[in-house]
């Protein structure tokens, strides 16, 4: 009897009498070095740009699954945004470093929320410790000597970054005022609040609500937009913005809802990650356009408040994203969108709206990292896993991938140029243009319930295409502080500037 797997409903038997579609696959890629050129072309490696209008083009619906994505396997436990937000937590602990705290002092000194946080996971102190004491010095003689020739990926990431002090504003007070606070700005300058309409104005249907705000947030400038329940397991337990009390809260009655929105990065700078690559231009867009949503929902009467990038969350957004039909979870960490694939930088809006909700979608991002590996491969921090498959990686109740944010966030303050890594994100193989080339790739394989089609796209990604080694990426003397490509044009200082900065990228 054939053996029916995945939702497309394709048996193995029926799969291979369509004509062969794994082998179909490889003549493709074979067909006169073409889909070799395609694949190698650096252009065939930027995707969705367009800021406004309806990019969502992937058919969802025949991947859905019955939701919620994730289930408790375990005590579920909400996450601190002191501790389980690395940013916010080595900032702290470094605080403490500043006051006199040493090794020797022990955990306890350190206090809470640290202590309980460290005598969990005794390996992130370490980490932490090393990121004060060797990373950072040594990243300051690094930026001393090689600053100049990232000067254009610096002023390239400045100019998305330098907005932040002005748009959005971040809450000031809790919730339950905040969020039914509307600012209004002057043109001239300054602004001035209101409260939001007493009633709010009613839609005709759920259905019109969810259709609505996915058509205005496209017109806002997201690429992808999605809408869930939310689920309060996700929320952060303490450190709510605009809070006095930064301790335990539950959390917020009219927080039902979550609406996802999501832009990629600017895909030509992506390549060259994580030297010349910047993380604050999605980070800017995304802000923006959840500022732009949330705005448009009170302005209707309905409460909301904005969760984006970089620190202003008071909920982890992947969980959500999977559960709003976004995509799904990788190996990385990051979620995995059919239309932008790792490239997607995230934003939530929570409101209490009544919408129609979407389903989670499950198309394969399971099965094909399972074999992938090469974001474990290609990190320098070896903070990304290797295991075949992310059963046992139970954190706070629920099973999932787990990065090793000790060990990501070290890399993060050794890389060059702009603040951060981005790697796993960049060489992700579903991080690509929808060409001819990589449509009928990720077509075949959703349809392929035997695993030919992935095992050989994993395949030709790994023996086609020139990756560095990760220890490349390191500093000098150990590496060379190595892109995975070469930087556009636009961001080589020596094609602009007249200046002729030290070069590490080939030891200079």
């Amino acid at each position: 009897m054939a053996e029916t797997i995945g939702k497309t409903g394709f048996s193995r038997r029926s799969f291979l009498k369509m004509g062969g579609l794994a082998s179909a696959a490889l003549t493709v890629v074979g067909t006169g070095g073409a889909a070799y050129h395609a694949g190698k072309d650096k252009m065939s490696y930027t995707g969705y740009e367009s800021f406004e209008g309806e990019q969502q083009t992937y058919d969802r619906k025949r991947f859905e699954i019955d939701g919620p994505a994730y289930s408790p396997v375990g005590k579920v436990k909400r996450p601190g945004s002191f501790t389980d937000l690395v940013f916010v937590r080595v900032g702290i602990f470094g605080q403490k470093v500043k006051e006199g705290w040493t090794p020797a002092d022990g955990i306890d000194a350190l206090g809470e929320p640290l202590a309980s946080w460290y005598k969990e996971f005794p390996d992130q102190l370490e980490l932490d410790v090393q990121v004060g004491t060797v990373t950072m010095p040594n990243a300051a003689k690094d930026h001393a000597k090689y600053d100049d020739y990232f000067a254009l990926a610096d002023a390239y990431a400045w100019g998305w970054e330098d907005i932040f002090a002005f748009y959005p504003a971040i809450p000031t007070t809790p919730p339950e005022e905040s969020d039914y606070t509307l600012t209004h700005a002057h043109p001239g300058g300054g602004s001035h609040d209101s409260k939001i309409r007493e009633e709010p104005r009613p839609f005709k249907s759920p259905d019109h609500a969810a259709e609505l705000i996915k058509k205005v947030a496209h017109r806002y400038g997201a690429t992808v937009v999605g809408i869930t329940k939310l689920n309060p397991d996700f929320c952060y337990a303490d450190g709510l913005r605009g809070a006095e009390d930064q301790g335990p809260y539950e959390v917020p009655k009219h927080w039902k809802y979550a609406i996802v929105v999501g832009v990629p990065h600017e895909w030509e700078q992506v390549l060259s990650n994580p030297g010349h690559g910047t993380s604050y231009d999605g980070y800017n867009r995304v802000r923006n356009v959840s500022a732009r949503v949330t705005g448009f929902l009170k302005h209707l009467g309905y409460p909301s408040r904005s969760h984006h990038p970089p620190f202003h969350y008071d909920l982890i957004v992947p969980p959500i994203a999977v559960d709003a039909g976004i995509g799904q979870l990788g190996r990385h960490g990051f979620v995995i969108c059919p239309e932008t694939g790792s490239n997607i930088r995230l934003a939530v809006i929570t409101t209490n709206l009544e919408m129609t909700i979407d389903k989670p979608i499950d198309f394969g991002v399971d099965h094909f990292c399972k074999d992938c590996k090469i974001c474990a491969e290609q990190c320098p921090s070896a903070a990304i896993s290797t295991a075949e498959s992310s059963e046992g990686m139970e954190i706070r109740g629920y099973e999932h991938w787990h990065i090793n944010t000790g060990k990501c966030f070290n890399f993060w303050m050794q890389a060059m140029g702009p603040l951060g890594c981005r790697l796993c994100l960049t060489v992700c193989p579903y991080s690509r243009r929808n060409n001819w080339l990589h449509k009928i790739a990720k077509d075949v394989d959703i349809n392929d319930p035997t695993g030919l089609v992935n095992n050989a796209l994993i395949f030709m990604q790994k023996s086609l295409f020139e990756m560095p080694d990760p220890q490349e990426y390191l500093r000098p003397p150990d590496g060379r502080f190595a892109g995975y490509r070469e930087a556009p044009e636009w961001l080589q200082v020596t094609n602009y500037l007249a200046i002729d900065p030290p070069n590490p990228q080939i030891g200079g």
